[in-house]
């Protein structure tokens, strides 16, 4: 369950506006590699992810209403 709704949510998540494009974000995570380990609903308007590549933890929270990547940040 959890891997499709994965999918369904990145589907449509993209970098968001052109000046956003040097901004990371959970689908250019995922090109480098990075698996997805954990998607948590703040029951708001975000949608949290927790992305590992070997030792690195990545954390990012994504806004629900336009799938653009809020933010991201190395948690290990």
């Amino acid at each position: 369950m959890r891997a499709f709704l994965a999918a369904a949510l990145l589907a449509g998540f993209t970098a968001g506006p052109a000046l956003a494009q040097d901004k990371p974000t959970v689908s250019g995570y995922l090109q480098q590699g990075y698996d997805i380990i954990h998607i948590e609903g703040g029951g708001g308007q975000f949608l949290f992810f927790f992305l590992k590549k070997e030792r690195t933890v990545v954390w990012c929270s994504v806004l629900l209403q336009s799938g653009e990547t809020s933010s991201c940040r190395t948690v290990k």
